[in-house]
Parts: C-alpha cells; sequence; structure tokens
C-alpha cells in the first residue's frame, strides 16, 4: 500500500534519514520507534508528502508516486496528526473537526460533513464539548480534538478504507491514563477497519502492546523491522536505546514486558 524506496533526507546540509526502505500494510498499527533525533517525524512527513525525499528516493502510494497524486484526492486518503498543533482562533471544538473536512468539500460544510465530525468527538470522548471554545480546553483536549479533526479527514465511502493511511505522532501527548486507553481502542479501530496506521510513540511497551509491526529507527537508520515479540526480543533494541532492558511476561498481558535497568 505505502512503500518506501531508497528514503534518504538532507535538512540544511544535515542527513536525516538515510537509504530507508519499508512498506507499510493497509489494516496494520505500525509503530516508529527510536531514540530522541533518530529522525521519526521527518520519516512521517516525508512518508505524508508533507516534505519530499532527496531525489534518489521515492514513496508510493497504492502503486502510484505519492508526488504525482493530486493535493485534493491525497488529502481525503491521509491524514496527519503533528505531535504539536496550534490554533489560536476562537473555533469551536466542532469547527476545528470541521477543517478535517475541508478536502471533500465543494462549496462549504453539508449536514453529512457535520454528522461526521460529531460522529467522531463522540469516539474522542468530546460530544458533550461540541460547542466549546477550543482555546478554552485544556491540552489533553485539545489533543483529541486534533484526533477528531484526522478522523474526519480520512472519513470516506466504506470501500476505500483499504486506500487510507492515518499518520500520528504521539497521539497519546498530554492523555491521562483513561484517555490513553481510549485513544489507543479509536486507533485499533481504525486499523480493524482497513485502514493503516503510522504511529510514532515513545513508550516502548506502549508500542509493543498496540502494534502489528514496529519499525526501530537509529541515527536515521532502519535499525530494526519485525513483529512487536520480535523486536522485544532483540537484544538490539537495547543498545539502540543505551539501556539495559529485562523482558518479563505479566498475566494481563499478551505480549512482552520491558523493564528498563
Amino acid at each position: 500500500m505505502l512503500e518506501a524506496k531508497s528514503i534518504s533526507l538532507h535538512r540544511g546540509g544535515r542527513p536525516i534519514l538515510r537509504d530507508i526502505q519499508l512498506r507499510i500494510e493497509p489494516g496494520k498499527v505500525s509503530v516508529v520507534l527510536g531514540p530522541n533525533g533518530a529522525g521519526k517525524t521527518s520519516l512521517l512527513r516525508v512518508l505524508s508528502g508533507e516534505w519530499d525525499p532527496d531525489p534518489e528516493g521515492e514513496v508510493r502510494f497504492h502503486g502510484q508516486p505519492l508526488s504525482s497524486i493530486p493535493v485534493r484526492r491525497l488529502g481525503q486518503l491521509r491524514a496527519y496528526l503533528h505531535q504539536e498543533s496550534n490554533l489560536d482562533f476562537a473555533f469551536t471544538a466542532l469547527e476545528v473537526v470541521l477543517l478535517g473536512r475541508s478536502p471533500h468539500m465543494r462549496g462549504g460544510e453539508r449536514p453529512e460533513d457535520y454528522r461526521i465530525a460529531r460522529k467522531v468527538l463522540a469516539r474522542v470522548d468530546l460530544a458533550d464539548r461540541a460547542d466549546d471554545l477550543y482555546t478554552h480546553l485544556s491540552g489533553g483536549e485539545k489533543q483529541r480534538v486534533q484526533l477528531a479533526r484526522v478522523l474526519a479527514q480520512i472519513e470516506g465511502p466504506p470501500e476505500e478504507r483499504r486506500q487510507r493511511c492515518l499518520f500520528l505522532d504521539e497521539p497519546t501527548n498530554n492523555l491521562d491514563l483513561w484517555h490513553q486507553k481510549t485513544v489507543q481502542g479509536v486507533v485499533r479501530e481504525v486499523a480493524d477497519s482497513g485502514t493503516a496506521v503510522v504511529m510514532i510513540i515513545h513508550d516502548i511497551n506502549q508500542a509493543i502492546r498496540n502494534a502489528d509491526h514496529i519499525f526501530v529507527l537509529s541515527e536515521g537508520r532502519l535499525a530494526l523491522d519485525g513483529a512487536p515479540e520480535a523486536i522485544a526480543a532483540d537484544p538490539r533494541l537495547a543498545e539502540i536505546f543505551r539501556v539495559r532492558l529485562n523482558s518479563v511476561r505479566l498475566q494481563s498481558h499478551r505480549r512482552p514486558f520491558l523493564l528498563v535497568e
């Protein structure tokens, strides 16, 4: 569905990504892990089409070069939640979510756009805050409104679900434990519907617990690539993060849990 071929990236003359090859599958949650400065956000920006890779590399979306897809169509098929989304206008939460419907609109909002916006606000547990000013919300509530915005953006015909891709950069930032769990549940629902999800997470155990596939970056290179259980058992993971890791099994977890020593 989404393929990166020989992706490298230089910014300000400095190498950020180095010869990355990977494939993102529909209906799966793919998590990108790595230390600070490893190139995780840069990779998402390239995969989403926000940044162009160096000329020798290419990103293909449904077999088509990403750069050749019309902007409006690309906006209907993929959405990107940035780690920080600043918005200081006096919009209501509902109006912010409706911004995600922009690629689908021709001449203004339709009743269908409002229906979708209210539906996704309910999915992130904010149905009762739809008419509140975005600027009056807490940091965690703003984060969930922004998640609802990108969910609204990729909402479309069911037959296109396997053509869509959702990019999330630290989607559980600023959230309490309950709403972290809520967001993780929403992410799983999106993937189970057929949409590909590519997500950056800093918490290794959260990644192992929620991912179908994990990519680990180190100094701009793809260092590890595989199923969560395989990544958790790979001794190179501890080397990449420069810590000692001890794998344990918890009754409440079907996958290993890593303790930092």
